[in-house]
């Protein structure tokens, strides 16, 4: 199995340092809304919040959240690669092969960890020459549950293109998924905000216990009880994600 994933996370990896491209138009959306929104930010907590430090405390808050917000939209749709690949009889090809099937989806996913993880290190970059003020103790905790995101929706989505095996049902139905599951993560607006019943709702969404655990180790409370919720939420959904992705691609 391990060689197996190496063998495809090598030949994955190579085809994505062909093409830096897609680690630079990946991270282009977070990065806009870093660099447009999050002054926005700063200047409505400024007016709106009590103390000098109400500013620099909101953009604290809200940079963390923009890494799972890359997690999210970088990984959800990588299904679609797969499907054309399963158009070309690539995956057919490799179903057949010695090959263990859960390889091909690990592989993928660990390619993924990696060219996610490059953009977050420079958004996170960026975010510090804005003004983020994050104790960097935090930062490999923080990359540690983004890894662990990453492979869970990643996995996901590759699970999902081998149900619908269709680009047009796969960007609809992802579409349909990801402004929830954004929403419910209190990345754009913090949940305190919101009513009883939509913070339970919030509850069953994992991006909001990383979201909540992302700022929670950047600021250096490495005790709060939402990084184990969130890394054991995460871990549990990767491995339910794998069998089923695994599942499909034996009936492919």
């Amino acid at each position: 199995m391990l060689r197996d994933t190496g063998l495809v996370f090598a030949y994955q990896t190579r085809r994505l340092l062909r093409s830096p491209v897609v680690i630079v138009v990946g991270v282009m959306q977070p990065l806009l809304w870093l660099l447009l929104f999050g002054p926005l930010v700063k200047g409505l907590a400024s007016s709106g919040l009590n103390g000098p430090d109400g500013a620099s405390e909101a953009f604290d808050l809200f940079a963390p959240g923009l890494l799972v917000m890359l997690a999210l939209y970088g990984s959800l749709y990588t299904g679609f690669e797969l499907i054309s690949e399963w158009k070309a009889g690539v995956v057919e090809r490799m179903v057949v092969s010695p090959m263990r099937p859960a390889a091909l989806i690990l592989g993928k996913a660990l390619r993924d960890v990696l060219a996610i993880g490059t953009q977050g290190v420079i958004l996170i970059l960026v975010a510090f020459a804005m003004g983020l003020d994050a104790e960097l103790p935090g930062l490999p905790a923080v990359f540690g549950l983004l890894a662990v995101v990453v492979m869970m929706t990643s996995t996901f989505s590759y699970a999902v293109a081998l149900v619908l095996r269709d680009e047009n049902l796969m960007s609809q139905t992802m579409g349909f998924l990801s402004l929830p599951l954004l929403l419910l993560s209190g990345v754009v607006l913090p949940l305190t905000l919101a009513p009883d019943w939509l913070r339970y709702i919030a509850q069953a969404n994992p991006f909001y216990h990383v979201v909540v655990a992302s700022r929670s180790a950047m600021a250096g409370d490495y005790g709060d009880a939402s990084l184990p919720v969130a890394l054991l939420t995460c871990a549990a959904l990767t491995v339910l994600a794998l069998r089923w992705a695994v599942g499909s691609l034996r009936r492919v």
